[in-house]
């Protein structure tokens, strides 16, 4: 990244500061001159005299070398890699053009200007000392400098701050997508093989119908899966649409074994949602909660919608799980994939829950906002930059 800042908007804000910096002068005489009327007695203002000296010995030289300062300010600026060196430079650029500075108006006061008696035996030079630090230029320089300075790097750091927040954003999105991908290659096996292995048994019991309906499930849910790859949101209905493939698969492994209740409100299908989250639950939920069940179960999923939260429950009636016994409970990869996702895309902002039910069988409870925190900066393009 380029730390050098647009040299039209620096000039405007040197503008600025200059402006500033003389109506500060104008109001930095009158208070010293009110202080002096207040606490010395028989004081006589110098209220002209003092203004003059400081528009002539330091804000005109200020503004002649506005240009320079600026320059000096983008072409050394100040880091976190190199503060401290940038810092030590500064200094010794200030204290070179305050002396520089104060050279050239020691000279002008010995030869152009009228001195008292007693200032006429000194040499020129002589005079840069009371100009620095008697009449308080140096002080005055600091000040103004140091304005200068901070007013350039300012921007700096904040363009630093954004490019590192980009970067951050950019990370994040491949972290979340190679996520995604681990963990479709961790639930497609698995669940291609059973589906496998149902299609082989229809086959070979001659049920053609039925094997060739679940070959056109599976090769659509594949199809799915792989156009969402490319993305990591989805309408909840383009969500629920392909956990129905899924379903529509397993009722056919399971056959009157499973029963899936879906309780859907229409006005939450819209919501964008993060692709192939719900699919390990609801996987979970078959697999080791009904699957391990004798006789038949139920899986409900519920789809809930306020004006600001979805909420998503998915339970079932299967054999359940004490997840209170941390020596026999152990979250899977599927499991752990989810609720690091929803703590990657909704920080602060969604509640995941599984809990045993009472009448048994565990349910999931996943509730995240309409809107998306950043949306625009998680969707990200294919090539990894924010769209």
């Amino acid at each position: 990244m380029s730390f050098q800042s647009d040299a039209k908007t620096d000039y405007k804000i040197a503008f600025t500061l200059i402006s500033s910096i003389l109506v500060g002068l104008v109001v930095y005489n009158l208070l010293s001159q009110v202080s002096g009327l207040l606490t010395i007695h028989n004081y006589k203002h110098q209220f002209w005299p003092y203004l003059e000296f400081l528009v002539l010995k330091i804000w005109l030289p200020w503004v002649i070398m506005t240009p320079l300062v600026i320059w000096i300010g983008r072409r050394f600026p100040i880091t976190p890699q190199n503060w401290s060196k940038a810092l030590i430079l500064h200094t010794l650029i200030l204290i070179s053009i305050s002396i520089v500075e104060v050279g050239v108006i020691s000279f002008h006061y010995h030869f152009f200007e009228t001195m008292p008696e007693t200032m006429k035996t000194y040499e020129p030079w002589q005079h840069i000392g009371h100009f620095l630090f008697g009449d308080s230029v140096f002080l005055f320089n600091l000040i103004i400098y140091t304005f200068f300075i901070a007013s350039v790097n300012i921007k700096n750091f904040s363009e630093l701050a954004q490019q590192k927040e980009l970067v951050a954003t950019q990370l994040s999105n491949r972290l979340m997508q190679s996520q995604l991908q681990t963990l479709k290659m961790q639930i497609n096996p698995h669940f291609l093989f059973n589906t496998l292995n149902v299609i082989s048994v229809l086959v070979m019991k001659s049920e053609q119908q039925q094997a060739n309906e679940m070959i056109n499930r599976l090769s659509r849910f594949f199809r799915q899966s792989l156009e969402e790859s490319e993305g990591h949101w989805v309408s909840l209905a383009e969500e629920l649409d392909h956990l129905g493939q899924y379903l529509a698969i397993e009722k056919v492994r399971f056959g009157d074994r499973l029963t899936v209740i879906e309780e859907y409100e229409s006005k939450a299908m819209g919501v964008k949602f993060p692709s192939m989250l719900l699919q390990p639950l609801v996987e979970n939920a078959v697999q080791h909660g009904l699957g391990e069940k004798e006789g038949p179960g139920i899986l409900t999923i519920q789809c809930q919608c306020t004006a600001d939260k979805v909420t998503i429950k998915i339970s079932d009636d299967g054999v359940g799980c004490n997840f209170s016994d941390s020596r026999h409970y152990k979250e899977g990869i599927g499991i752990s994939n989810v609720r690091a996702r929803l703590a990657q895309i909704y920080p602060n902002h969604h509640r995941f829950e599984i809990n045993s039910r009472p009448s048994g069988g565990v349910k999931v409870t996943i509730e995240v906002p309409v809107t998306p925190p950043n949306i625009e900066l998680v969707e990200a393009d294919k090539s990894g930059h924010i769209a």
